[in-house]
C-alpha cells in the first residue's frame, strides 16, 4: 500500500492535458502475451504494457518504463512479430481508450477494454467520457484455455458462475451509468 504522504501527493496533483496522459491504445496479441500500446494526444511518446497470455490463474503485467518514439515503438512491434512468426506472429486486436480492469470469474481472467467513448462535458477544462462500447478479452491463449480440465459437472457449474458474472458486468458496463476522464484528478479542490 501506498504511505499517506504518497497518497497526498498524488491527491495534491494537479494533471495537466500537455501532461503526458494516454489517450489512444492498440492492443496486439502474440500466442504468449498481450501488447497494450498507448500514445499521447500529441504523438510524442508511446508506451507499452506486456500482459502474460499463458497463465490460466494469475494475472501477470509487465509496464515497460521507456517512453518510445513512435519510430521506436514501430520497430519495438516489428522485433516482437519477427521473434514470434514461428507461433503466428504479431496480431492487431483492436483500438481501445482505456482498460476498465480485469475480472475472474472461476477459470481464466478478462480485461474489460473502453473500446467506443462519447465526450459529455468537461470539469474545470478537463473532458469527461462517457463509455458507449466495451469488450471483454480473455487473458490466457485458446491452448491454455482448452486445458482447462474440469468434470461434467465441474464445467457446467463454472459455465452457470460465469454466466450469472458476465449478467452483472452487464449492469455494469451500461454506457450513460459509466464516465471517465483522462487528464483531471476529482481530488483536487480549485
Amino acid at each position: 500500500m501506498a504511505s499517506e504522504n504518497e497518497q497526498q501527493a498524488w491527491i495534491e496533483e494537479e494533471p495537466t492535458p500537455s501532461a503526458g496522459y494516454l489517450q489512444k491504445f492498440r492492443l496486439y496479441e502474440t500466442r504468449s502475451n498481450f501488447y497494450m500500446i498507448g500514445r499521447d494526444k500529441n504523438r510524442t511518446f508511446w508506451r507499452v504494457l506486456k500482459i502474460d497470455r499463458l497463465e490460466l490463474s494469475e494475472l501477470n503485467i509487465l509496464e515497460d518504463s521507456t517512453a518510445y518514439s513512435e519510430m521506436e515503438c514501430y520497430d519495438l512491434l516489428k522485433r516482437v512479430h519477427e521473434g514470434n512468426k514461428s507461433t503466428g506472429g504479431l496480431k492487431f486486436v483492436t483500438t481501445c481508450y482505456g482498460i476498465v480492469g480485469f475480472i475472474k470469474f472461476l477459470g481464466p481472467y478478462y480485461m474489460l477494454l473502453i473500446t467506443k467513448r462519447r465526450k459529455i462535458g468537461t470539469i474545470c477544462g478537463h473532458a469527461v467520457y462517457a463509455i458507449t462500447k466495451s469488450e471483454m478479452i480473455p487473458i490466457p491463449n485458446s491452448t491454455v484455455r482448452s486445458n482447462m480440465a474440469y468434470s461434467k459437472n465441474e464445467n457446467r457449474s463454472f459455465v452457470n458462475s460465469a454466466c450469472k458474472c458476465k449478467m452483472y458486468l452487464v449492469l455494469i458496463r451500461r454506457p450513460k451509468r459509466l464516465v471517465f476522464r483522462i487528464t483531471y484528478n476529482p481530488f483536487v479542490s480549485r
